[in-house]
C-alpha cells in the first residue's frame, strides 16, 4: 500500500488523524505542519522527544530571566501560574484550534496591557485573531478575579507579580514550542501540569523545566 500523502513511498504507520496508514517520512515532515496531530499519537510524542533533543544540541538557548527562574520565585508564585495553566487548557477544551503560537501571541498581548497599566495607564492590547481574544479574556478573568473567588490567594495579586508570571510563562514557552506552525507542544505540556495538579496533593511547582511536565 502506498501512502497516500506522497503517493510514492510505502505506508508504514498508521496516522490517527488521517485514519489510514502513511509512510515515516511523511509522518516526520507533514507532522503539526499539513496534519492536525493528536497529542496522544506516539510517533507525535516520540518525534517531539528527538527535535528537542536536537534543538537543544544545535540551537542557542533561548534567553531567560535569571530572577524568574529561580525555586524560590517558582515556589512563591506557583499558585498564580498553575490558576493561568488552567485557564488555558479551558481554553483550549472550547477552541480546540489553539495552538502553541496562539498562546505566545496571547502572552506577548497581556504582558503590553499590564505592563501599560503598570505604569498608570489603561489600554487593553486584545488580540485580533478570535481564538487568542478568547483565551485572552479567559486568562484576564482570571487574573482579575478577586483573591477569595479564585481561592488561590487571600489577596489580589500585584501587577508586579502578575507581569513576572507572565514572562516565565512566555520564556517557558520558548523552551517547549517546536517550529512547526501547528505545534502544540507547549498546550500539551500545560495539561500535563494540570493534571498532575490535579492528581496529586504536593503543591511542588512543576514548572521549572520543561522534563517536568
Amino acid at each position: 500500500m502506498k501512502c497516500p500523502l506522497c503517493e510514492s513511498r510505502k505506508a508504514k504507520r498508521l496516522c490517527p488523524a488521517k485514519a489510514t496508514q502513511i509512510c515515516p517520512v511523511c509522518c516526520g515532515t507533514k507532522r503539526e505542519v499539513e496534519i492536525d496531530c493528536p497529542s496522544s499519537c506516539v510517533y507525535l510524542n516520540s518525534g517531539r522527544e528527538y527535535e528537542t533533543d536536537k534543538l537543544a544540541r544545535t540551537a542557542p538557548a533561548p534567553p531567560r530571566t535569571n530572577r524568574l527562574w529561580e525555586p524560590a520565585f517558582l515556589q512563591r508564585h506557583y499558585p498564580l501560574m498553575l490558576g493561568m495553566a488552567q485557564a488555558i487548557t479551558q481554553t483550549r477544551r472550547s477552541s480546540p484550534e489553539l495552538i502553541d503560537s496562539d498562546v505566545q501571541a496571547t502572552l506577548d498581548s497581556l504582558l503590553q496591557t499590564f505592563s501599560t497599566l503598570n505604569k498608570g495607564i489603561y489600554y487593553d492590547f486584545s488580540p485580533e485573531r478570535l481564538t487568542q481574544k478568547q483565551l485572552y479574556f479567559a486568562l484576564r478573568q482570571f487574573l482579575e478575579a478577586p483573591g477569595e473567588v479564585r481561592l488561590l490567594a487571600e489577596s489580589r495579586w500585584t501587577t508586579g507579580q502578575i507581569l513576572d508570571c507572565l514572562q516565565f510563562l512566555k520564556e517557558l514557552s520558548a523552551q517547549i514550542v517546536l517550529p512547526r506552525p501547528r505545534s502544540r507542544a507547549f498546550l500539551d505540556h500545560l495539561e500535563g501540569v494540570t493534571w498532575d495538579s490535579r492528581q496529586s496533593s504536593s503543591h511542588e511547582p512543576r514548572l521549572i523545566l520543561p522534563a517536568e511536565f
